[in-house]
């Protein structure tokens, strides 16, 4: 993983769920890795999110006149957790190096966000498309998401039990893998086995690499 920036490595978990989507995917190319890979970004899209937002808030705040100085110390958590320790050294100076780091992350993760929510808004299952909204692009808990399915809210989705959810979520999940390799979103998503790693793998987001 040296010379790319790796983004938001987690352990890669619920392997016997992923196998579950594998028995209802109906796409031939589309292999566990491709599943484990969408799951995870699935989880990391409302994150993915919060940043977008909070960039753009920062550039609406250097519009309206806020100095480098006023930028930092309101975004003084975000920068500590970007770099890891606290900005003092030269505060000018750091805050174009970070303004610039985070327009790159900016700029990939709207690429990343767009693609997901395209996938999503673009399936022909009413069921697994409200299914995937409530789930991955507003956040809901699994059970929550569940007993607003089950209770049919959505007068043009009818209610469905909470077995037919499970399978209408891993359908869905399927599906939004395609989408993903055919547009090759996943490919930017890596599965690192290397040493001292966790044996299924550690898995990220990986930036291609600015020269």
């Amino acid at each position: 993983m040296d010379k790319q920036s790796v983004i938001f490595v987690d352990k890669v978990e619920d392997s016997a769920d992923t196998r579950k989507i594998i028995q209802v995917n109906f796409f031939s190319d589309i292999e566990q890795d491709d599943i484990r890979k969408t799951k995870w970004l699935l989880g990391k899209y409302v994150d993915m999110i919060d940043v977008i937002k909070n960039y753009e808030f920062a550039l609406q705040q250097i519009e309206s006149g806020m100095s480098a100085y006023e930028i930092l110390s309101a975004e003084g958590a975000i920068a500590k957790r970007e770099t890891g320790q606290e900005l003092t050294a030269d505060v000018t100076a750091n805050a174009v190096i970070l303004k610039d780091k985070r327009h790159t992350n900016y700029k990939f993760y709207q690429f990343i966000t767009n693609n997901i929510r395209f996938a999503i808004n673009n399936m022909r299952d009413p069921h697994e498309g409200l299914a995937a909204k409530l789930l991955f692009l507003d956040g809901k808990k699994y059970l929550k998401a569940q007993q607003y399915m089950e209770k049919g809210y959505r007068k043009d989705v009818p209610g469905i039990s909470a077995t037919t959810f499970a399978d209408k979520r891993r359908r869905a999940i399927a599906n939004i893998a395609n989408s993903l390799k055919i547009n090759r979103t996943l490919d930017f998503v890596t599965i690192d086995y290397g040493r001292g790693r966790n044996k299924d793998g550690e898995i990220g987001l990986r930036m291609p690499e600015v020269n």
